[in-house]
């Protein structure tokens, strides 16, 4: 897995381009995620916190060097960065890894960045990486992604009730898996 990280991988599809995230990206992330705070984006992902630029910063120098995780930056066909996609917590023993995707404005819902980005993660994470397992979390009300989860072919395993407490009000979170052998479908 290293090599790859090294390698500096890109995935492309379409009108959209996967990138590992880079410290000259800093400006640019916090820009376009953080400065800008799209109300329905930090709902669908439940963030509370307001993070500032330099703990974006610390948290980018933190996961650039980690061999456990995979920050992919989301670009469109204009080389705008729209949002990102990630495996982390990745076990090599049980090759298993946990994914999360996040558009970063509410603009670019609904052009197929989304499912683009998760066709390529998850071709990348079983053909690449040889992953076994790849699993995720939804907020129950977040319906739109957890459609787009399952057009991909993520399978419900469960829920956690009450899992998510955000805004003053309690929410289920969704398990979701996809296992090699689904990919192979």
């Amino acid at each position: 897995m290293k090599l790859m990280k090294l390698m500096n991988y890109t995935m492309t599809q379409d009108d959209i381009q996967l990138r590992l995230i880079e410290l000259i990206d800093k400006e640019t992330y916090y820009e376009e995620c953080f400065a800008f705070e799209d109300e329905d984006v930090r709902f669908y992902t439940g963030t509370s916190e307001h993070f500032t630029k330099d703990q974006i910063d610390k948290y980018i120098d933190r996961i650039i060097p980690d061999d456990t995780r995979y920050d992919y930056l989301i670009l469109n066909d204009s080389k705008r960065m729209v949002g990102e996609v990630v495996l982390n917590d990745i076990d090599e023993e049980s090759k298993r890894a946990n994914l999360r995707i996040c558009l970063f404005r509410k603009e670019f819902f609904g052009k197929g960045y989304g499912s683009k980005a998760l066709h390529l993660i998850i071709k990348f994470a079983f053909e690449t990486l040889k992953l076994h397992r790849v699993e995720l979390e939804v907020f129950e009300y977040n319906q739109r992604a957890k459609h787009c989860y399952e057009k991909v072919g993520f399978v419900m395993e469960g829920v956690k009730r009450d899992g998510l407490f955000y805004e003053g009000k309690y929410y289920n979170v969704i398990t979701m898996a996809m296992l090699e052998s689904d990919y192979k479908k």
